[in-house]
């Protein structure tokens, strides 16, 4: 049997398109993360706009870790203000936040992702939507952080429920999960919001796997080889067995190595700071009510998009049985893939919503601040965890379609 799944594995890495799709996927994740990294730009203490690896340590060096307990909010929301009301440091344009030009690239843009974070949970929609920070917090100043913060959360899940994205039971739900989101801080980040704002990427992926394992069993009809390889003595058992075992080891490689080389290159040149900081201010989103680390999140982001990756697997070899030729079936998981990515979730109703979030591409809609749940009796789930069993389990049904397909195939007629 082993040498069996060596032989596929082989046969799946010797085609020149496979080997030049894999290649390019990988040169393109590493271009991306030598772009981005290239287009982060900050202002430095003496009022200089700097960019790449230059910005990167800037950020570094001025966002130092904060917890926000009240105590800190109370210390900076009256930081901010008092240096508002200050004659030497305060200005009337709003674009500096009413501070002096210098005491707005010192003080403010170092401080400016905390307050954000503070600025989110105070302010009140619609009725302060268009207020300057300024304002808000001249408003809330005194008030209790973490109460103003879990108003927020409910008129967002309250604005779910209108938009048809929730039920009020999962509100509830989602109100009562938010109860164990612990103290929120603050602190350089960088390296794990590019990776987890980058799930789009892991469609390219899913693009080389469908390239890699699309000829499994539809290459064989092309070649006319069929009806040999299902006369041979373990043709009918063994032999497919080998060809699903290849495809979703190929498949695992590919995603692990280009999925971990581009999360691998953003880790080594920016660092792993911030690793244990909450999702709260990796996506400086207070609302949000996943209480996950950076590191947990980027962990779910993954793998998630690893086991929506198997499901589709199991779309593409169970085409690859059906269809007579490989190019067919790269066409049409082509199709697969991007047309539901311009199908809006924004549109349609509760059950549109939940049907198109079970899709593997879109892992590239998902984000921490969606409350987009599915429930099944007395059981709810988060978005991840029912893409994740729906594709899981739609991988081995699949997958064992395919067999009986390739296996019955009739190759005489």
């Amino acid at each position: 049997m082993r040498r069996m799944i060596w032989y596929e594995w082989k046969r799946i890495w010797g085609s020149r398109l496979t080997q030049f799709a894999v290649l390019g996927c990988a040169l393109f994740l590493a271009f991306s993360v030598w772009s981005n990294i290239r287009l982060i730009s900050t202002t430095d203490a003496d009022g200089q706009t700097v960019t790449g690896l230059e910005a990167v340590q800037v950020q570094k060096e001025s966002r130092k870790e904060v917890n926000l307990d009240q105590e800190t909010v109370d210390a900076l929301v009256d930081e901010y203000l008092d240096y508002t009301q200050d004659p030497a440091a305060s200005s009337d344009d709003r674009d500096l936040a009413y501070l002096s030009e210098e005491m707005y690239v010192k003080w403010y843009l170092p401080n400016l992702p905390v307050l954000h974070l503070i600025d989110g949970a105070y302010r009140t929609y619609p009725e302060q939507r268009n207020d300057s920070m300024r304002d808000v917090l001249l408003q809330s100043r005194g008030n209790n952080f973490y109460e103003a913060r879990k108003e927020r959360v409910w008129e967002n899940l309250e604005d779910a429920v209108n938009r048809g994205e929730i039920t009020a039971a999962e509100a509830d739900w989602w109100n009562a999960e938010d109860d164990a989101v612990g103290e929120a801080s603050y602190g350089f980040n960088r390296a794990w919001w590019e990776i987890i704002n980058s799930t789009s990427l892991i469609i390219l992926v899913m693009l080389v796997i469908c390239i890699g394992t699309a000829p499994i069993f539809a290459g064989e009809y092309q070649s006319k080889c069929d009806s040999l390889l299902l006369s041979t003595r373990y043709g009918k058992s063994r032999l497919i067995l080998a060809k699903l075992t290849s495809s979703f080891l190929f498949s695992t490689v590919v995603y692990w190595g280009c999925m971990g080389l581009f999360a691998g290159l953003y880790l080594a040149v920016m660092g792993t700071d911030g690793w244990n900081l909450p999702v709260q201010a990796l996506c400086e989103n207070i609302s949000i009510s996943y209480d996950l680390t950076s590191l947990q999140a980027c962990g779910l982001v993954l793998v998630t998009g690893y086991v929506l990756t198997l499901g589709l697997v199991g779309v593409v070899l169970l085409l690859s049985s059906l269809m007579k030729n490989p190019y067919g079936v790269v066409i049409t998981s082509f199709l697969f893939l991007c047309v539901p990515l311009f199908l809006s979730m924004n549109r349609g109703g509760y059950v549109w919503k939940h049907f198109l979030g079970l899709l593997p591409e879109k892992i590239a809609d998902f984000g921490f601040g969606s409350y987009m749940v599915y429930s099944i009796g007395g059981l709810t789930v988060t978005w991840p965890a029912a893409a994740m069993m729906v594709n899981g389990v739609c991988a081995v049904l699949l997958t064992g379609l395919a067999y009986g397909f390739f296996r019955r195939h009739q190759v005489n007629k």
